[in-house]
């Protein structure tokens, strides 16, 4: 996938999040892994991982409560 929509992807998971009612805000540290076949959306802020969304599609994201061991999520 090209970086446009890897951004793409990253916003729809941060607007995901902030509408799951967290106090807590998504910094610029959001990224995108791949683990297993699959690509994910790490979700961010300085203080550390907040929340993983799955890539569904190419144009969605699901919140995963657990993720595969060989996800980097550092």
């Amino acid at each position: 996938m090209e970086q446009g929509s890897d951004a793409a992807l990253i916003k729809r998971a941060i607007k995901a999040y902030l509408r799951s009612g967290s106090p807590d805000q998504p910094g610029k540290d959001s990224l995108i892994r791949e683990a297993d076949g699959q690509r994910y959306v790490l979700v961010r802020n300085k203080a550390g991982l907040m929340a993983v969304y799955l890539v569904v599609g190419t144009t969605s994201v699901q919140r995963v409560r657990e993720w595969p061991e060989s996800l980097d999520i550092s």
